[in-house]
């Protein structure tokens, strides 16, 4: 997916969380039902929606992000991770899974992030390269939507108001 896919459904996942927020804090209480909750689970969707391409130059937040980008670009590079299959460790699940444990735990006004994270994690299982699990043992994907083609764009928008419509009924 390309980098307005991930932005807008980063944006749209924290929304359906910002919405919900005093519900999640029955489970959760850690995260405390607060206007400024709320805008970090959305600011957070925003970033962390596109923050695991980072470490690719030619990306959005890439272009947006250049010496931190090139840096780490340079360091997927000695790892054989260039160009579509740049994925590396930022593209682990792993990672986002123990960064959304340990930021609700230690420091949970990061959770919105790692959701976002996570959110560009999910579209990028819908794209042909897939995601990189268990730290690139394998690659797993479910479908083949090249970025930026009108499918990758149609699935998006369906998630988008998925996650919208979820967030609103719940």
């Amino acid at each position: 997916m390309n980098g307005n896919c991930h932005f807008i459904f980063g944006a749209a996942l924290g929304t359906a969380f910002a919405m919900n927020v005093d519900k999640i804090e029955t489970t959760f209480p850690h995260l405390t039902n607060s206007p400024e909750t709320a805008t970090l689970f959305v600011l957070g969707g925003l970033i962390g929606g596109i923050f695991p391409d980072i470490d690719n130059p030619a990306s959005y937040i890439g272009k947006l992000t250049v010496p931190v980008s090139s840096v780490i670009g340079t360091f997927g590079e000695l790892a054989g991770k260039t160009g579509p299959n740049h994925r590396g460790i930022l593209h682990e699940p792993l990672v986002y899974i123990a960064g959304l444990i340990l930021s609700y735990m230690f420091c949970p006004s990061l959770v919105g992030l790692f959701l976002g994270c996570i959110s560009h994690l999910y579209l990028d299982m819908f794209t042909p390269a897939g995601i990189p699990v268990f730290f690139g043992a394998k690659h797993f994907r479910i479908a083949k939507f090249k970025s930026g083609s009108q499918q990758s764009v149609i699935f998006t928008w369906l998630n988008v108001f998925a996650a919208v419509l979820i967030g609103m009924m719940i």
